[in-house]
């Protein structure tokens, strides 16, 4: 029902050739819960509605078109994996799509290591630009290097007892969880969390730059 409703705006759009596999399983399956492991971190409903959203954004599907398909899909498909009443799935799903469209998240799946594990298909059309822009951001994530907050001062003999790494951070790691976690609850996608703590100098437990997968890791812990 919600892919046949979705191929008839795409149909109106002239836009047929944007119904990526990954959205056409999400639209059809929703998540995929045999295709995650014990260790791998389960993508909650907020994520794939962003992540929809986004795709929607990028394919020059107005908000309110956008919002009106993703409502009903919230409600009847990924209410499976949310513990939020109906009437909560609406409001959050509306939220998210202002969101998406009032701020510069750019849709990029990741291809065939999008953390939802959508299915992917080499002869998808936007295949090698998303090939590309994974590559890049994970070029640039490998090459971040970590800055000691506290450089220490010329010619100074004494030398301090040196506390544990995770004690010497564990301070700014609590409040870099709590600006993490409260963004998440009102719906902001890990990926812009990471941008955010990274962005404000944060560091994780152990006084390195913020990773997606070491987010995700961290977050999970939180539920």
């Amino acid at each position: 029902m919600h892919l046949k409703t979705l191929e008839r705006i795409l149909l109106r759009k002239n836009a047929q050739e944007y119904l990526f596999p990954c959205i056409r399983d999400l639209v059809t399956n929703g998540l995929d819960p045999t295709r995650f492991s014990i260790e791998d971190y389960r993508p909650s409903r907020q994520d794939i509605t962003q992540y929809i959203a986004a795709w929607f954004k990028y394919i020059g599907i107005s908000a309110d078109e956008c919002r009106n398909w993703l409502i009903e899909y919230c409600v009847d498909v990924l209410s499976r994996i949310s513990s939020s009443s109906n009437s909560r799935i609406r409001h959050s799903t509306k939220s998210n799509v202002k969101y998406i469209f009032n701020s510069d998240v750019s849709f990029a799946c990741g291809c065939e290591n999008n953390f939802l594990k959508a299915s992917c298909d080499r002869n998808c059309p936007i295949f090698v630009e998303m090939s590309r822009k994974y590559g890049e951001r994970n070029k640039i994530e490998s090459t971040q290097t970590y800055e000691p907050i506290f450089k220490p001062k010329p010619n100074i003999v004494k030398i301090e007892p040196r506390l544990p790494v995770k004690e010497k951070f564990r301070d700014q790691f609590e409040k870099a969880m709590k600006v993490a976690r409260d963004n998440a609850d009102k719906g902001v996608s890990a990926r812009n969390i990471l941008s955010l703590l990274n962005d404000s100098g944060f560091k994780t437990r152990t006084g390195r730059t913020w990773t997606y997968p070491t987010l995700l890791v961290e977050l999970k812990k939180e539920r």
